[in-house]
This record gives C-alpha cells, structure tokens and sequence, in this order.
C-alpha cells in the first residue's frame, strides 16, 4: 500500500497544508504575514486622513495580527518554534496573562481590551505585538530578513511621499496644518499616515541606521540607489516633522551608521550616502527655518492674525495636544492657566516643561496603581478631575511619552519589568550575533532595536511604528541562528 502524507485527526488532504507544510514555506509564510501588515496599514489609514473614520487603521494591525496568531500556533504545533524561544515565548506568555489583570482592574474593559477609538492599542494588540515578535524570529533566513527590511523602506518612502503632500500649500489633508493649542495656523507639518508627526519621526528613525548601512556595502547598483532615495527622504522628512525626535533622532541615526562605515573601513562608499543625509538635513532646516514665509504662517495668539516670524523651532507640546484633543478627541485641551486643574500648569512652548507635565503625572498614577495601573490604553481617566467628559478636563492627556513610565501607568510595574526582561533577552542575544558575525544586516537590526529603547524615553508606542519595532526585536533575538532548533 503507497505511503500517504500526514493529516490533521485523518481529514482530508486540505488538513496537510499545515502538518507537511517545509520549514522554508513556514518562513516564507510568516514573511508574507509580516509584509501584508506593512501594505496594509498605510491603505487602511487613507480613510481617516480624508474621511476621519478612526477605526479603520486598526483594523490592518487586527487582520495581519490574527494571521499572526495563527502562524505562530503553527510553528509550536508543527515544532518549528527554535527552543530558544520558548523563554520569550513565555515572558510574553506572561505579559499577556498580566495584561489580563490590568484589564480586569482597569476602567473600562471595553476600551482596555481594544483600545480607544484611533489608538487601538489594548490588550488585543499587545497579544498582536507578541505574534510579530515570534514571526519576525522566526524567518529562516537573511535573505527573508532583508525582504522584510525592504519592505519596511517601502513603507517609509510611502509615508514621505504623503508627507511631502501635506508639507506643501496645496490644499492636502493634513491634521497638523494648525497647531490650535499655541493657536498658529498654516504650519503644515507632516504627520504621513503614521498618526501625528512624532509617530512619523520614529518609524523614519527606525529605518534609517538600515537603509544608510544597506547603501555603503550592497553591490547591488539599483538596490544601492532605492536606499540613497530612503536616506534623503527619511532625514528631510524626519527633521521637518519639527519635533525633538525627528531632528536629534535622525542624525543621531545617521551618525552611528556614518561610523559603523568607517570602523568597517568603508569610508569611501558611505561619502555618497552621508552626503545624501546631510543635504537632506541641511533642506529640511531651511525648510523650517523659512517655513513660516513660505506657508505663511501666521498667529492669532494675541486674538489678531499676525504673521509668524522665521524661525527654527520644535513643537512637541502643540503636537502632542493636537493630536490627542483635536484630533482624536482622547485627552482635554491645553489650558495655559488653568488653576482649578490639581495636575498643575505647564508650558506648552517648553519642551523641557511639556515632558516633564508628563511624566511627573504619569509618576502620579504609577504611585496610585503600582500593581496593575489604570488599564490598557486608559490613562486618562484616572486624571479626570471636574467631569466624566474627557474634553472638559483641560490639559489632561491619554499618552505619556515616555513609553516605560507609560507601560507602568497604564499595565503596573509588573508589566513593565516583564517588558525589560524581554529586551534585555533580546538585546544580549543580538549583541552576540553582531560579535560572532560582522554582518552590516545584523548590527542594523542591533542597533536599531537598541536606539528605538533609547528613543521611547521621549516618545510611545503606536499602532504604525510599534509592530515593525516589534518584527526587529524579533529578527534581533534569532540572529545568526537561521535554522537551528537546539
């Protein structure tokens, strides 16, 4: 009698898709998962730039977060799933099981367990964080690792490319063309399709170390230059989003690749590309700096329309509230004196006064819910202080950008720490691969998980930058292990 393939509990042929599915096509799988995400996202978050229909862009992190949950149970039940990840596999394991707590605790479990309405990150999308993690880990091979890092420029250039757009007077959707809480108009920030400038600043952040060290050492002339095309964008664009993170982040970005370049002694191929950035950067400075002449931009801050003066000046405050009380309608407006309010008054012109409003706050609630925080995605109600409308409550607000106090405030402390835990993990795993190997793929990936951690110190998560975070410290933690299950 011939040999007959395997089946699921003696189904029919259907079943052995799964059970004599080759590793090559799992990886190949979980590739396709991870860049259905990347083509997703940005369609789905076109309708709320015209449409304002909030909901929408979730939905591209709960599609491409199921098919993930699923391939990942794929990979334990079929073995796949390299031995070495059961140990992250478990500290998420418990991430989720606590975030089941705090839900539990929180208060408001419908909000808690998806999100409010444009954020979308409750408890659901941290179960689709840890599924991209275990897929990102589990590509197989560098070559899958660099379609995937491909992908992600893709989504970067898209990203500018909607930024330049809104960066233009031409009458484009743009959320951040006023900054009501300082009350100048015609500014014109991009934000892309990431959700508010700061979002769109980090996920050019993330992409820069690999698409400038991919340029100096690929012999691949066409390949070399899509990522001279990506360093121009993602730095003239970064540094017009006009935020700490996208001026300080982008060059500090450039800056550790620029020298990687010259530790590898490739200093003459890295002259096109850091050329590339610094014109790049030179641009998006003048633009900012002529911004106001050339948008005319004006300020009605006195009550009187008044032309705003050139000048060069970061506006992390007014995006914060901007996005979160006139866009999203999660947070209350920024009063400038407000004494009733027990939280204090701020600022919002002041960096150093804006984030630390924040934090200290922030530190406020950690203290009053140690254990399991106010909830998933519910740190403004624990702030509420003259009404349950959370408009009416000035300069309360729904993020904190710190990500780790955020992760406190918001999950407990037992959160956070589980969270460390598992960075830490993939930071050391990561660090030895670049040791053993002096690969420009794997101390792209090294540092570029890294410096996102440096970076949450002044920014959060979100549901367009958090997922390819999460698919990097997935990559991070399996470097230099492509197919070993010992």
């Amino acid at each position: 009698m011939p040999k007959t393939a395997k089946t699921i509990f003696g189904t029919t042929e259907k079943s052995n898709f799964i059970l004599n599915m080759t590793p090559e096509r799992y990886y190949g799988y979980n590739l396709k998962v991870l860049l259905g995400f990347l083509i997703l996202m940005p369609l789905f978050s076109i309708p709320l730039e015209f449409f304002k229909v909030y909901s929408v862009p979730g939905m591209a992190l709960s599609i491409t977060g199921v098919f993930a949950i699923v391939f990942v149970f794929i990979g334990f039940m079929k073995d796949e799933t390299p031995k070495k990840l059961y140990l992250p596999a478990c500290l998420l394991g418990a991430m989720l099981i606590w975030g089941l707590v705090s839900l539990y605790n929180s208060y408001f479990y419908g909000i808690s367990l998806f999100g409010s309405d444009g954020r979308s990150e409750g408890w659901l999308s941290l179960f689709f964080y840890g599924s991209f993690f275990l897929l990102g880990a589990q590509l197989g091979t560098d070559d899958n690792r660099l379609k995937l890092l491909h992908g992600m420029y893709y989504m970067g250039l898209a990203e500018c490319f909607w930024g330049l757009l809104q960066m233009l007077p031409v009458g484009f959707p743009d959320y951040y063309k006023n900054l009501e809480p300082i009350l100048l108009f015609d500014v014109l920030l991009p934000s892309g399709l990431a959700g508010n400038p700061i979002f769109l600043a980090l996920i050019l952040n993330l992409l820069m170390i690999p698409a400038f060290t991919e340029a100096v050492f690929t012999e691949n002339s066409r390949q070399k230059l899509i990522n001279l095309i990506c360093v121009f964008c993602f730095a003239m664009t970064a540094v017009r989003t006009q935020c700490l993170l996208g001026v300080a982040g982008i060059i500090i970005s450039v800056l550790i690749a620029f020298v990687y370049a010259l530790i590898r002694k490739s200093g003459k191929n890295s002259i096109p590309v850091i050329c590339a950035a610094l014109l790049a950067v030179a641009l998006g400075m003048g633009w900012n700096y002529f911004s106001s002449s050339f948008n005319h931009t004006y300020s009605r801050e006195t009550g009187q329309a008044v032309q705003a003066e050139n000048a060069l000046s970061l506006y992390d405050g007014a995006i914060i509230w901007e996005d979160s009380s006139y866009r999203l309608a999660v947070s209350g407006y920024y009063v400038k004196s407000d004494t009733n309010n027990p939280n204090g008054v701020f600022e919002i012109t002041d960096l150093a006064d804006s984030y630390t409003y924040l934090w200290k706050n922030t530190l406020k609630i950690i203290k009053k819910y140690p254990l399991a925080g106010s909830g998933p995605d519910n740190l403004v109600y624990p702030q509420l202080y003259q009404s349950p409308m959370i408009p009416s409550n000035p300069n309360v607000f729904d993020r904190c950008y710190n990500y780790y106090l955020h992760l406190a405030g918001t999950l407990g402390i037992p959160m956070l720490l589980l969270f460390l835990a598992l960075m830490i993990l993939t930071l050391t795993r990561g660090a030895k691969a670049c040791k053993h190997q002096k690969n420009w793929l794997y101390f792209s990936i090294f540092s570029t998980v890294l410096l996102y951690l440096i970076f949450m110190l002044i920014s959060t998560s979100s549901i367009a930058s958090a997922p390819l975070f999460w698919m990097l410290a997935g990559i991070c933690i399996s470097l230099g292990e492509p197919k070993n299950k010992s």
